[in-house]
């Protein structure tokens, strides 16, 4: 019969083994996981379990110096071992708990900066997205967090004001005494240096920047999770910065099954005559257009417009097949096509910027480019190009392109003045026309690349022309758009910026010469105009 004195730590170094090597084995993000769940109260209850689970299996020893209290027999059947192996489960149960969700804080980001990393560098998006998604306002703050002793120093130092007035009119300006002026230099240099101590902040911005500058990683989040995506863009203001919307909006061009072609899709239904409604179920659209300014700090215009031009420019299996015969494109192909899917998004936020009061043209005149790059890959006029309305991809796509511009202008027609917001419409240099004014100018330019390219047969010279001049015939009766209508006029015929050619105004003079004699009857101004300039 053993002695019951005798302390038996088999079991004991049977657990403790078993976890050594299971802990070996555990793949790095695992471990970095672990580390980052358990926090110092976890460690606190896995010490004081282990210290009960010793203090049980030392019974022995601890009674002989007279360190062990006992609480009286045991009870319910259970006994020592019993007793440790119910608090090794608990506290297995416990931690399996607890480690559901890492914690991020200050003390651990660079635990967390090592995990994340690990994930990206293994191209482990979901694992990756499930970490950052929760933390990731925590992230931010963290990244944006200074000390107190360099905020208190920040406001402490005082700001010298340069005196503008005085210095445009010649006069020198003060100097600040050598006490002010060593108290203000050491409190700069105070700040700077408190600032530079703060690691955590230094690398939840690396992190940050890490995360936005990864092509691959963006175009997961565009595919699979552009709501954390959006999200990122509204929580991070400085992401404007980095090259993240550009790298989103081209991840969502670039796959035809990403949500942005499913929105564009549905978001046909009109909110006036041109305006495209926006329901809050399609969140891109709606998140970058419902407040169109959102998408002009972002330079949302840039990331749509180089996404477009590149593929125009460089890639041979688009051109080749935008060179093909129109087949199905207009009906199925279109909602797959990624330039049109940017002439689309450009047609939705000028049209939104026109009604919501934006003195800014929102680069409008990327639809100059659009045509410069089509009509570039264009192939050469076809025999039977006149017996197709559009005989390639590339015709519909300037058809397009045209007829959206020209809506542009049209909706002058349509701007409610009092819908647009107060602080907008009281500026003192606020124009309701800014933006059709400045679609007269694309336009134009539009036109004369068409007119003038060898590319494009007479028939859809004429009925590119006529498309223009439909919406002019709208607007040139109306005298609050008197001048939208006359900057279309010198817009067409003569050139905004730049004149236009001698050879494109007698070109467009013989195409103009070949439209319906009833619209032309109605627009005598513009062939009054046109002849004057031919002069």
């Amino acid at each position: 019969m053993p002695n019951e004195t005798s302390i038996d730590t088999s079991s004991l170094l049977t657990i403790l083994g078993l976890i050594a090597a299971v802990w070996a084995i555990v793949p790095t993000a695992t471990r970095l996981r672990f580390k980052l769940s358990v926090t110092w109260f976890e460690w606190l209850v896995v010490v004081g379990v282990f210290l009960a689970v010793h203090y049980l299996v030392f019974e022995p020893t601890l009674r002989s110096v007279g360190l062990y209290h006992s609480f009286g027999p045991w009870k319910w059947g259970l006994d020592k071992s019993s007793s440790i192996y119910l608090l090794l489960l608990g506290l297995g149960l416990f931690i399996l708990v607890r480690a559901r969700a890492p914690k991020l804080a200050r003390r651990n980001i660079g635990v967390f900066a090592k995990l994340v990393n690990n994930l990206l560098l293994t191209k482990r998006y979901d694992e990756l997205v499930s970490l950052v998604e929760p933390q990731f306002s925590k992230l931010l703050n963290i990244s944006r967090y200074r000390p107190l002793l360099a905020r208190a120093a920040a406001k402490m130092a005082p700001r010298s004001a340069l005196d503008l007035e005085a210095i445009l009119s010649g006069v020198r300006p003060k100097h600040e005494n050598h006490l002010k002026h060593w108290f203000r230099s050491a409190l700069t240099r105070l700040e700077s240096t408190l600032a530079g101590w703060d690691s955590p902040a230094d690398q939840a911005q690396e992190l940050l920047r890490g995360l936005s500058n990864s092509p691959s990683l963006v175009t997961h989040l565009a595919v699979a999770y552009p709501d954390f995506g959006l999200r990122i863009i509204l929580e991070w203001p400085e992401v404007v910065r980095e090259d993240f919307v550009e790298l989103f909006m081209d991840a969502l061009l670039s796959d035809n099954s990403s949500r942005l072609y499913v929105e564009l899709k549905s978001n046909e239904n009109l909110s006036g005559r041109h305006r495209l409604a926006l329901p809050p179920t399609n969140r891109i659209l709606y998140f970058f257009f419902r407040d169109v300014s959102v998408a002009a700090h972002h330079g949302l215009y840039r990331a749509i417009g180089e996404s477009v031009r590149r593929r125009l420019d460089e890639d041979p299996k688009l051109v080749e097949a935008y060179n093909r015969s129109l087949g199905y494109f207009a009906e199925v192909g279109k909602y797959h096509s990624p330039v049109y899917a940017g002439i689309k998004l450009f047609e939705i936020m000028i049209h939104e910027g026109i009604h919501q009061g934006q003195q800014d043209h929102l680069w409008l005149f990327y639809f100059t480019h659009f045509t410069d790059g089509i009509l570039e890959q264009m192939r050469d006029v076809a025999p039977d190009d006149g017996n197709h309305e559009f005989p390639t991809p590339f015709h519909y796509l300037l058809y397009q392109i045209v007829s959206i511009a020209s809506n542009w202008i049209d909706d002058c027609l349509e701007v409610d003045v009092a819908a647009i917001a107060k602080d907008v419409t009281e500026k003192p240099d606020f124009d309701a026309y800014y933006i059709p004014e400045k679609a007269t100018d694309a336009l134009g330019t539009i036109v004369q690349s068409i007119i003038s390219s060898p590319k494009i047969d007479d028939r859809f010279k004429r009925y590119m022309l006529e498309v223009a001049l439909s919406q002019y015939k709208r607007i040139k009766n109306t005298p609050r758009v008197t001048t939208v209508a006359r900057s279309f006029i010198k817009s067409l015929i003569n050139g905004l910026d730049l004149p236009t050619r001698p050879a494109y105004r007698h070109e467009l003079h013989r195409v103009f010469g070949q439209l319906d004699h009833v619209l032309r009857h109605e627009i005598p101004e513009f062939a009054q105009a046109l002849e004057d300039a031919r002069q």
